[in-house]
């Protein structure tokens, strides 16, 4: 099986090859872009892929998309990936779980829950 990773560092607002501010039509195309890129590849070599890691917010470079941005960006990439049959894994566990009170991060439940309840993941 491969790998692939994109959106590992979350999306962005200012770069353009994981931009993506309100999800306008250009902003999921470079979602499914990179979704095509991983099932041409697949098809071309016979072997499974799934996507490792990707953030539903730009964690490491600033932090500056809401709740409802990151569920928005979320709800389009599970969906996507869902559709391709791609399975995946959320970068940056911490954001959701706090491994030292052994608790969820309460403001992050509703995006944790959109997350899970993909079929892909």
């Amino acid at each position: 099986m491969a790998e692939w990773h994109f959106y590992a560092a979350g999306p962005s607002k200012t770069n353009e090859k994981k931009l993506w501010t309100t999800g306008t039509a250009g902003e999921k195309q470079l979602v499914l872009d990179q979704i095509q890129l991983a099932l041409d590849w697949q098809a071309q070599t016979g072997i499974p892929t799934w996507v490792g890691a990707w953030m539903p917010g730009n964690y490491n470079d600033g932090d500056d998309y809401t709740l409802s941005e990151q569920m928005t960006f979320a709800a389009f990439l599970c969906d996507s990936l869902d559709a391709a049959g791609i399975p995946f894994a959320v970068n940056s566990d911490t954001n959701f779980y706090n491994r030292q009170s052994g608790r969820w991060v309460t403001e992050m439940e509703p995006l944790r829950d959109l997350i899970f309840s993909s079929s892909a993941n």
